[in-house]
């Protein structure tokens, strides 16, 4: 399995709800605050850990294929039956 990747990222500010995070390697990412933990404040340090979900990417796959077949169905549909 492989392992989880940890960031270390700085809560530079929060700004009408969004949550401004600054990497050590000076990258900006923009947050829902709501997202943020309990009492985070200007200057902390978080912790974002990535991991790969395979529950989450195959559910994502389904729906994808569900959707496309739904499309490819009122395609041929509408190809069959121009008049409708």
């Amino acid at each position: 399995m492989s392992e989880d990747k940890k960031i270390l990222v700085s809560l530079d500010r929060i700004e009408e709800g969004i949550a401004v995070l600054i990497t050590r390697d000076g990258h900006i990412w923009l947050l829902p605050a709501a997202y943020l933990p309990e009492g985070s404040g200007e200057g902390d340090v978080l912790d974002v850990i990535l991991r790969k979900n395979p529950g989450e990417t195959e559910k994502l796959a389904g729906s994808v294929h569900d959707l496309q077949q739904r499309l490819l169905d009122r395609t041929r549909e509408r190809d069959e039956h121009p008049d409708r």
